[in-house]
């Protein structure tokens, strides 16, 4: 053990990690517009700086980024180490109030296991965007894409000319308020019957926003459901949508933002002045000019008590693996890993056992914890007392 602080907390985790003691890992909140009360992202993963989780053992509490970094191969298992560094993969839980931007990923595949919908927030049947809608492929072919970005370049064009028009008539205050720019502007063309300018800005935005949906697939979800995000797909979570989320962090390529305020949309041809972030439009060639692909968890073991899936997502080679452990009624699950799990309830309850000592595996709820157990712990037993799932995310090795 090689310390690298004198923290009392530090080093009693530190201790309990040597011993093969698993930790609860408190989440990092992410602050986002669109998010519940604020927070959109729950992040459970060891990031550098100030967005790490939190490791906690008892009334201890410390870095989770500083205990694996103290000694990786303990934490996280020698084999894992050895082949794919000491990155911990980031599993969050999100939680939009509103519906995110639409975007794509370059250099990385993620997960979305749905564990909640607000069908009041999202206005009837919760849903989530996923790849072109086949109506497009179909019309345009490959070229989809570069008939995307003209349709994203009109969109943001009367966007931005709401906004000019909006704040030019006195109701920058509004927009601040309602940090919405078409509620906003609906809100002053129903009580201000003699804003016509707004009112027909108002109209165009809307004639745009057809055009722009034109090319999404809406798929409709339910709780349970498995959406696997390969890279290069078009997507972006419904409003109303929980999800759990593993994924090998990576950066991101926003297309479209929706109404948001303060956003101003802002393209590389197009910069304006007040934009908050710049749009990638210029790498739409870069998506995969098609629908997502549809496919299903893999059966690894079933017996009459236990059902264990690897869920679909193709991240194996990265670093990444994650399995469905469904308990069909009162049961034990064995393992002997040579990686870290982290461990959370989707429904049911379950117990953790590691020589003897029960702890509890909690449930997948948003700023709730979560249960690693490191490689140091050899071997555990996971106890359901009643019909269960658990995701479990580890390394491959």
């Amino acid at each position: 053990m090689k310390p690298d602080t004198d923290n009392a907390c530090f080093t009693r985790i530190l201790n309990a990690v040597f011993n093969g003691c698993p930790v609860y890992v408190r989440p990092y909140k992410e602050p986002k517009v669109w998010g519940v009360n604020g927070i959109g992202e729950y992040w459970y993963g060891a990031e550098e700086g100030e967005k790490s989780s939190t490791a906690v053992v008892g009334n201890d509490a410390f870095s989770l980024y500083k205990i694996i970094e103290n000694d990786p191969a303990k934490f996280l298992g020698e084999k894992v180490v050895a082949r794919f560094g000491t990155r911990l993969p980031l599993v969050k839980i999100l939680t939009p109030e509103s519906r995110l931007s639409v975007q794509f990923h370059d250099n990385k595949n993620e997960l979305w296991i749905i564990t909640g919908t607000d069908k009041e927030i999202a206005g009837g049947k919760p849903w989530i965007i996923a790849g072109f809608s086949r109506k497009s492929v179909d019309l345009y072919g490959e070229a989809v894409t570069e008939y995307y970005k003209k349709a994203l370049i009109i969109y943001g064009d009367a966007l931005n000319n709401v906004i000019e028009i909006m704040i030019d008539s006195g109701y920058a205050k509004l927009l601040d308020d309602k940090k919405d720019v078409e509620l906003a502007s609906q809100e002053v063309v129903q009580s201000k019957p003699g804003s016509s300018e707004i009112a027909g800005a108002l109209k165009k935005l809307n004639a745009a926003r057809k055009g722009l949906d034109v090319f999404y697939n809406r798929q409709y979800v339910k709780i349970g459901d498995v959406i696997p995000i390969p890279s290069g797909t078009l997507h972006a979570l419904g409003p109303g949508v929980e999800v759990v989320e593993p994924q090998i962090s990576g950066p991101t390529q926003s297309l479209e933002d929706g109404t948001t305020y303060p956003v101003r949309y802002a393209f590389p041809a197009y910069p304006r002045q007040g934009a908050i972030k710049m749009l990638e439009i210029d790498r739409v060639s870069e998506m995969l000019p098609e629908m997502a692909e549809e496919t299903y968890p893999e059966v690894i073991d079933e017996t009459d008590y236990i059902l264990v899936e690897r869920l679909p997502g193709k991240f194996e080679d990265k670093g990444l693996e994650v399995h469905r452990i469904t308990f069909k009624k009162d049961s034990e699950y064995q393992q002997s890993p040579a990686s870290f799990h982290n461990l959370v309830v989707l429904e049911g309850d379950a117990t953790l056992f590691i020589k003897d000592k029960g702890y509890n595996i909690p449930n997948a709820i948003p700023g709730g914890e979560m249960l690693m157990v490191p490689a140091s712990a050899g071997s555990y037993e996971i106890h359901a007392r009643k019909s269960t799932q658990i995701i479990d995310t580890f390394t491959p090795v």
